[in-house]
């Protein structure tokens, strides 16, 4: 009766009932059944599932998401969904770069990346381009990315790789790198006002 593969049991639903908070209850096709929290580790034994004779109602919350299954050692029938964002489109990707100031320096070539890789084999191979931006840019622009429906995740600090289709960054493409960087300094407006005017300076020459 009860499957498993690569050591996680499948199931065809994954419920909370409200009065166990120490436990999750799974639907293997006709049959329900009750898993304490502590023995939720795959594999999970046989002897850890314990029939569930109680009702179960529609409005108790229902599993959704590969997470959910993952951490409790189980699998959906049918395997782990690993849903994936569309591609950054090559004009959307010039509108980020001018908005960043994003320089060649700023942007790897295309690569192979992974999504989903602790799902096993229902993981998803995909091409990337990795972007550094400002540590604290960059959590916003993986969910301004990710509103709209754009593959991208923040991996490392100030890193945030996205999702390609069309070949990625170009040498030769964007601003070409000037050798400046970000400076945060803490002043006054008149003093903001002298060290504009004195790089204005500088750069002219």
């Amino acid at each position: 009766m009860f499957e498993y593969e690569n050591d996680f049991l499948v199931v065809d639903e994954m419920i909370i009932d409200p009065s166990l908070p120490n436990a999750i209850v799974v639907r293997i096709n006709d049959s329900y059944f009750m898993i304490n929290h502590a023995n939720a580790n795959k594999p999970i034994a046989k002897e850890a599932l314990r029939p569930y004779k109680k009702n179960v109602y529609k409005d108790w919350h229902r599993a959704t998401y590969d997470n959910e299954f993952w951490v409790f050692g189980i699998m959906p029938r049918g395997g782990f969904k690993v849903p994936l964002g569309r591609p950054i489109t090559a004009e959307e990707f010039k509108e980020l770069r001018d908005k960043y100031g994003l320089t060649a320096e700023d942007i790897t070539n295309e690569f192979d990346d992974k999504i989903g890789s602790i799902y096993g084999k229902y993981a998803k191979d995909i091409k990337s381009v990795q972007i550094k931006v400002l540590p604290e840019k960059a959590i916003p622009l993986e969910s301004e990315l990710r509103d709209r429906g754009i593959e991208s995740g923040n991996t490392a600090s100030g890193r945030v790789n996205i999702r390609t289709d069309w070949g990625g960054y170009r040498e030769g493409a964007g601003r070409k790198p000037t050798g400046r960087r970000i400076a945060r300094i803490y002043v006054t407006e008149e003093e903001e006002k002298k060290l504009r005017e004195y790089l204005d300076k500088l750069r002219s020459q």
